[in-house]
């Protein structure tokens, strides 16, 4: 999801700069096949599939396999964990507060899951299939096998084969959710020479070095003549270690030879078990920041118009890329703009891959729509803190939702005013002050658009603009009602359309609402089926209506059961069907409306709920107040003049209203106590009233 939030984001900006201000747009998609993550995620799968494909069944080995494994992650990765037996882990994990433990370690859920699903695959009869032990195992045991056969994986199609299946489902998911493709696509492996000859230049300029095999940028040559400042993005994350040894990467991080902590790798010397090319310096592989700095240079040139990434991008990996490319082409400024994404948080969690919790592309698509998505981003603005959460999603289905019926009821108007055109009837032509209005509505909302997307590509504030004109246009419509302009609704509607196409709605310049919205999920869109199989489902409904008419006049039924069939039919079956009916004043036929059915039922469906918990909670309030009532009646029995008397707390009464004047020890009460006596019997007599009352009108005696 936050790979869907940057590519989304920035596909709605792609589309702007080139759908709406007319920009000619070259877009160059870089793909990272070479880098360390890469690197040890193929190597482990590797070792760990060799390994399943050697052990089909659980064996001791196999055991004693996991068992070490276990043991070895255990003690690197939650040491305070007892290891003597898995009954003892399992024990103490049950008594672990996850919450507190993961404010210390953030990884301490991810470590505490892995150790946890080893403990279980060890239970696995002899004998069996490994197949699930295995997979359940499969986090602890990659780290051993990585760390006793890595070195021996050298095959370059270990690797290849890794990055080839995600590049690929990448594509699939950026294609699913209406991404546009790039101009160009380079890849890193496809670019190893050109990137040797670049660094070889930087050497050649004096802004790199070489050390133990490997190629370092030099940021204090770099900056000494005076023309150059490093980290120009984020100064301030300048000498952050935790940040460069994650840029650097983990196979990488703890190498020898670097002049100065700021100082980043160009050339990386290959060690066993990593893929290598030949280079002046030995055996060894592009750095993580070289490679967007070569390809872009070598497809765009010295300088480009825009760079776009995720805000975490931008120290180290952007400032060192900008920092390279101006020191390979002697240049003060090699981008003229950073697209920075936000962060994705999923209610309030930021997603983290390293941590395992995060929400496939996939995953939310089974739940989500790709509309739905893009809406959410839209509605967004791209460069703030996006939060995934409910209050969000119901923001967008009511926008959704509200668009829909929109372009709906567009629709009908323009389908009986043609139905009308076909008859021979005339069309009134109306322009007063109403449709002046709306017009004006129209100019004002597409300068308030506009004047939206000159700052900073605001797509929320559009969207806003846009969602204000409907409901204008919705107050012409119920204004005017029957005298409605239907060519001036579709000014309107097409505007509309148009802007959500630019926004990548697959929305149509010359058609109303987005074009998803036709109607492949009703039967009638059946290109395909015959004339009868798309006809007789519709035919089967007035049939039905007919029939149920027929019966009630011939028993004479009263004229409200024949409404009632006429409700039924547009409540109930027209709606299965696709079709929404709605009726209109005086002697105009209803305005038929093709809509989504399954959306629509999904919409009914949510009301009933909304409204069954209504009920409910109106019957539990109910029900309390009727448990309040019992209560104050079984406490109005008492009499107030004998409430004190049973008390062993007084000794003296007033002889009228029995209120205490005396303590047990026939002390006179104080003023403040006799006055709270007071309003206990003041509420007594109240209650008690009440009380009489209700009995005396039960019939009851007192």
């Amino acid at each position: 999801m936050g790979h869907a939030r940057n590519y989304v984001s920035t596909d709605i900006s792609r589309r702007i700069l080139r759908d709406y201000f007319g920009f000619n747009v070259f877009f160059v998609q870089n793909v990272t096949d070479i880098d360390d993550k890469i690197i040890l995620r193929a190597r482990q799968n590797y070792l760990f599939d060799k390994f399943a494909r050697s052990h089909p069944t659980m064996t001791r080995d196999v055991v004693d396999e996991i068992t070490r494994s276990w043991h070895s992650y255990a003690t690197k990765n939650m040491p305070q964990a007892p290891s003597e037996s898995f009954q003892a882990f399992k024990n103490w994990a049950e008594g672990v507060n996850i919450q507190e433990e993961s404010k210390t370690n953030p990884k301490f859920g991810m470590h505490l899951s892995a150790l946890h699903s080893a403990a279980v695959a060890v239970n696995t009869p002899i004998g069996e299939s490994s197949e699930a032990a295995l997979n359940s195992a499969k986090d602890v045991l990659i780290v051993t096998l990585d760390a006793e056969e890595g070195a021996s994986v050298r095959e370059l199609s270990v690797f290849q084969e890794l990055t080839a299946f995600w590049e690929n489902h990448f594509n699939e998911d950026m294609k699913a959710l209406n991404v546009l493709p790039p101009t160009v696509v380079t890849r890193v492996s496809e670019y190893v020479p050109q990137i040797v000859k670049f660094v070889q230049k930087m050497i050649d300029n004096g802004y790199a070095y070489e050390a133990q095999g490997s190629v370092y940028f030099d940021t204090t040559a770099f900056e000494e003549g005076g023309l150059h400042s490093y980290a120009k993005l984020q100064p301030w994350n300048r000498g952050q270690r935790d940040l460069i040894d994650e840029g650097e990467g983990s196979l990488s991080a703890k190498a020898n030879g670097k002049k100065s902590l700021n100082d980043f790798a160009l050339w990386k010397a290959s060690k066993p078990g990593e893929p290598a090319w030949d280079s002046p310096w030995g055996e060894g592989r592009p750095g993580w920041h070289i490679e967007c700095s070569v390809m872009a240079s070598e497809v765009i040139g010295s300088q480009m118009d825009i760079h776009s990434g995720g805000v975490d991008l931008a120290f180290p990996h952007h400032d060192n890329e900008l920092a390279q490319s101006e020191a390979y082409h002697e240049c003060k400024q090699w981008v003229n703009y950073f697209l920075h994404t936000g962060h994705l948080h999923i209610e309030g969690l930021k997603m983290s891959k390293s941590l395992k919790n995060f929400i496939t592309i996939r995953e939310a698509l089974e739940k989500y729509s790709a509309r739905q998505l893009r809406l959410a981003f839209a509605l967004q603005q791209w460069n703030y803190q996006l939060d995934f959460k409910e209050g969000l999603i119901n923001e967008v289905k009511t926008y959704e939702n509200t668009l829909n019926n929109f372009f709906a009821v567009v629709r009908a108007l323009v389908s009986d005013e043609n139905a009308h055109l076909k008859k021979g009837s005339r069309i009134p032509q109306r322009y007063g002050s109403s449709e002046k209005q709306l017009f004006a509505d129209l100019d004002a909302a597409q300068a308030a658009v506009h004047a939206a997307l000159c700052d900073n590509l605001s797509t929320p504030q559009a969207l806003q603009v846009m969602l204000d004109l409907v409901t204008k246009a919705n107050i012409y419509i119920s204004k005017t009602k029957t005298e409605v302009s239907v060519s001036a609704l579709c000014e309107v509607a097409r505007w509309i359309t148009r802007m959500l196409n630019i926004f990548g709605f697959d929305g149509s310049e010359d058609s109303i609402g987005w074009s998803s919205d036709s109607l492949e999920n009703n039967s009638i869109s059946g290109s395909s089926a015959s004339k009868e199989e798309v006809i007789l489902p519709y035919v089967q409904v007035l049939s039905s209506f007919r029939d149920e008419v027929r019966r009630k006049a011939i028993a004479k039924a009263p004229y409200s059961d024949i409404l009632k069939l006429s409700d039924k039919i547009r409540d109930e079956d027209l709606l299965h069907l696709g079709v929404s009916l709605d009726d209109r004043e005086g002697d105009l036929s209803s305005l038929i409306k093709f809509v989504d059915k399954n959306e629509l039922l999904k919409q009914r469906a949510e009301k009933e709920a909304r409204e069954k918990a209504k009920l409910e909670r109106k019957q539990k309030a109910k029900e309390e107040e009727a448990r309040k009532l019992r209560e104050r009646l079984e406490k109005g029995k008492t009499d107030p003049k004998t409430m004190f008397r049973n008390s062993d707390e007084f000794s003296a009464f007033e002889d009228e209203t029995g209120i205490p004047t005396a303590d047990k020890d026939g002390n006179e009460l104080t003023k403040s106590k006799k006055k709270k006596l007071i309003k206990e019997y003041e509420a007594q007599v109240k209650l008690h009233a009440e009380y009489l009352k209700l009995k005396e009108h039960n019939g009851e005696e007192s």
